[in-house]
């Protein structure tokens, strides 16, 4: 390029860089005006209006906001017959398929008898079909959501045995106290003459038709309901309040990890159904630890009918679903996948009514299923109080895991999925469904991927399944009183196949980011051991500590000059940049705020290697010597005046060896840290060292300009750091200059005061044009340092047409770059 050319490219940029800057200080420079009462109730009146945007209710509000409260209206207004109603017909046909046999088991997970999940696939559907705004995610029961439940119902019956034992035990002996506990048990175990748990069967002792249950099934279900009731409003709660981002503090990895543990949970709290084999239930840490104990010390009253079932169940469900219905080849040929669980379900129930299996065998089965609804009912919900807790952390989980269901399908659809709608959605399917005996429900990832396969286009999915649940609850239900539970516990467990594959995320986590690996790991290793409910909030902590930690170090580098660009990059990740002489470009790729403002200032000391205190003792020291060296000068004076008229060798080396001394006397008397006594001097000589300064001091250094584009916020506390390093560095001769700073958080320093302290000229909009300033207000480096003029000569190849630009001063001519800019 011509010199000349690019002589007055530099000269352009220098006056876009002044124009930007004035501009900047002009746009800070705004006259407050002082406001009256009628301007003060204005401002206060138009505050109001940007929090609520439109204080009267027009029908066009009304209309938005029932649009959004109920997505399903608009959704029905644009439904397609004849494009979407068959394949929702056959997708909901497919999904209440699927929803029976998992119903029943995931309420036999969740302790309650088998029904209640069944009512808890049916009402909860329903419901989300109005509020949901996910056009393929399946409600329902899910395999966490119950497990978390079935510790909830555990956990109140202890303490509600405990208090029962405790006031019997003041009336009987402790004999009687174990058969009061036990007559409200369906089934007892007992312990024979060599000291074995023994299963003794007993009627459930309730009328099939009116519904009735025992006491301790209705306890169980008075703990359940009342959580669910929890999780409900909480969800609620948050939906109202617009509190959906919090969601996203529950990273992929930490999901994965806690879904993975609780699935340990899950298969775990299936494996004595499996076996026919009685485990006395544990809650709390190390649960798993003392089940297995329990379970191996008791292996040899295994149910051998039981387990003979199970691994023949397990065996046709692996077969069916990965030898058929997962299979590419297979999948081409059948219309929709084979319902193996039902068919399963259904051959198991018939099996077992025609050998009476539990009679015969002392297999466990499902027993009475009520015909028909439940009514609404309060009176279940006595144990709110014992299951807040409980349900907030539910609630949480809950919502995390039906909102990351439908956010990976509507990504996949190309549909916008409403984080707040779907509190309030799944809110109103645990608040109403608490009334109508359905537990805590969620989306289901297998079901949900089985209507997304199955061709399910919109929510009508959801009102064919219920309508499918709705006539097996009328008129089908009571057939499956006699279907073993070991096969529910069967269709539990190879569900839990997806679950137990996400170990496959610890190798790609270890890949891409080990901290990703340590969050999967650490949640799940703190949910196996611990429990479900500790296990999620110490993998949230971890994560928590992890964004802390970053925020409190982030990354801060030095940035080079890549050649013949304005383009600057970090020095030690790019070989080709370079630094430019006497400037340091400090970046901090984080919010600026009171819990890492000292860190920041210190990561500046230590990557730029200046230290302002450290270069200021150094300065004081340097002045310090400059005001010796003058008086010693001074003395060497009177001693050269002395001597001048002698011309003997003698008289040259005295006052040689006089010089030599003096020099001697300065070092010697120059400590490593002044004292004050040294700084008093230092200030009474002050006209002597504003003389000295330029000689007796040249800061390492004339610029430091920190890059502010990464940082997003900055609050008071950040202020007062910046300005203390902007004057810090002042005091040592460095000019700092801000680049890059964000209109929100240059509108912080304004209110802060930062300018009282700080001049404005040190804001800039890129960091390229505060080097460009820099550059025009030191450009006697150019004639000064060779390695000044070997970096200008490598940039654009020939230092004459920068050297004659040096020489524009503020006198030549100003251009008018409002056009440029």
């Amino acid at each position: 390029m011509d010199p000349n050319v690019r002589a007055t490219l530099l000269e352009m940029n220098r006056k876009r860089g002044k124009f930007r800057t004035e501009a900047l200080k002009r746009s800070h420079e705004k006259v407050k005006k002082e406001l009256t009462g009628k301007l003060k109730l204005k401002k206060v009146w138009k505050t109001i209006n940007s929090v609520v945007p439109n204080p009267s209710c027009s029908m066009q509000c009304t209309s938005s906001f029932l649009h959004e409260l109920f997505p399903f209206w608009g959704i029905m207004r644009k439904y397609s017959i004849r494009r979407f109603l068959l394949s929702d017909f056959l997708a909901g046909l497919t999904v209440a398929i699927v929803h029976i046999p998992q119903g029943m088991a995931y309420g036999l997970l969740a302790e309650l008898p088998p029904v209640y999940g069944l009512y808890s696939s049916f009402l909860p559907v329903l419901t989300y079909f109005f509020f949901g705004s996910s056009k393929h995610i399946s409600m329902g029961t899910f395999a966490v959501t119950s497990l978390m439940i079935g510790s909830v119902v555990q956990e109140g019956i202890e303490r509600y045995e405990a208090m029962h034992a405790g006031a019997v035990a003041a009336n009987s002996s402790a004999g009687e106290v174990w058969d009061v506990i036990n007559v409200t048990q369906t089934t007892i175990y007992s312990t024979n003459a060599s000291g074995d748990s023994v299963r003794i069967p007993q009627d459930s002792g309730g009328n099939a038709e009116a519904g009735a249950f025992s006491e301790l099934d209705q306890m169980k279900i008075a703990y359940a309901m009342s959580a669910t009731f929890v999780v409900g409003v909480f969800q609620l709660l948050m939906g109202v309040f617009r509190l959906g981002f919090l969601a996203s503090f529950l990273s992929d990895p930490l999901i994965s990890g806690f879904t993975t543990g609780a699935a340990v949970h899950v298969f775990s709290s299936q494996v004595h159904h499996l076996f026919g084999v009685y485990v006395h239930p544990y809650h709390g840490p190390l649960r798993l630890i003392y089940f297995y104990r329990d379970f191996f010390n008791n292996i040899h009253t295994i149910n051998p009918v039981t387990a003979t079932a199970s691994v023949t169940c397990i065996f046709i469900l692996i077969l069916i679903k990965e030898g058929v219905n997962y299979n590419p080849s297979c999948q081409r040929d059948l219309p929709a996948p084979i319902p193996i669980e039902l068919i399963v379900v259904i051959a198991a129930t018939v099996i077992s009514y025609y050998t009476k299996i539990n009679e015969e065998f002392q297999v466990d089965v499902v027993g009475m299923i009520p015909r028909g609804l439940p009514p609404a009912s309060i009176h279940n919900l006595r144990f709110v109080g014992e299951t807040f807790a409980d349900g907030l952390i539910m609630g949480f989980v809950a919502f995390t895991i039906s909102y990351a269901m439908a956010k990976i399908l509507a990504e996949k659809h190309d549909y916008p999925v409403n984080t707040n709608q779907e509190l309030v959605a799944n809110g109103m399917c645990n608040f109403l469904g608490s009334f109508f005996s359905c537990f805590c429900s969620a989306a289901s990832l297998s079901r949900s991927l089985v209507q997304d396969n199955a061709g399910g286009c919109t929510q009508m999915v959801g009102i064919f399944s219920s309508f499918v649940l709705l006539i097996v609850l009328l008129y089908i239900g009571p057939m499956f009183s006699s279907l073993p539970n070991c096969i529910l516990a069967c269709i539990v467990i190879v569900t839990l196949k997806g679950m137990f594959k996400q170990f496959n995320q610890m190798r790609v986590l270890w890949r891409l980011c080990r901290r990703d690996f340590a969050v999967w790991f650490v949640t799940f290793v703190a949910t196996v051991v611990l429990d479900v409910a500790l296990g999620l909030l110490v993998g949230v902590i971890f994560a928590l500590y992890f964004i802390v930690r970053n925020s409190q170090k982030p990354h801060a580098c030095i940035l080079g000059r890549v050649p013949g660009t304005s383009t600057y990059k970090d020095m030690k990740r790019n070989r080709q940049v370079y630094e430019l002489p006497g400037i340091k470009i400090f970046r901090f790729e984080s919010s600026l705020y009171f819990a890492n403002a000292e860190q920041f200032r210190d990561r500046l000391y230590e990557r730029t290697g200046l230290n302002p205190r450290k270069l200021k003792g150094k300065k004081q020291r340097a002045l310090y010597k400059a005001l010796l060296q003058r008086k010693r000068e001074q003395e060497l004076a009177e001693v050269e005046e002395r001597h001048i008229k002698s011309k003997s060798k003698k008289d040259k080396k005295e006052l040689e060896r006089q010089k030599n001394a003096i020099e001697i006397e300065i070092e010697d008397e120059i400590p490593e840290e002044l004292t004050d006594e040294h700084k008093n001097l230092l200030i009474e000589q002050k006209n002597e060292i504003v003389d000295l300064f330029s000689k007796a001091w040249i800061p390492p250094i004339h610029t430091l300009v920190i890059d502010c584009s990464v940082i997003d916020y900055v609050d008071t506390s950040a202020v007062k750091i910046l300005a203390q390093i902007v004057n810090e560095y002042k005091d040592v001769g460095i000019k700092v200059f801000l680049a890059g700073l964000r209109e929100d958080g240059r509108n912080i320093l304004k209110k802060a005061d930062f300018y009282h302290e700080v001049e404005y000229n040190c804001l800039y909009y890129t960091v390229h044009e505060a080097v460009v300033i820099s550059q025009e207000i030191h450009a006697h480096l150019v004639t000064s340092d060779p390695k000044y003029l070997q970096m200008v000569k490598r940039e654009f190849g020939d230092t004459s047409s920068f050297t004659n630009l040096t020489t524009v001063g503020e006198s030549s001519e100003e251009v008018d770059m409002t056009t440029q800019v």
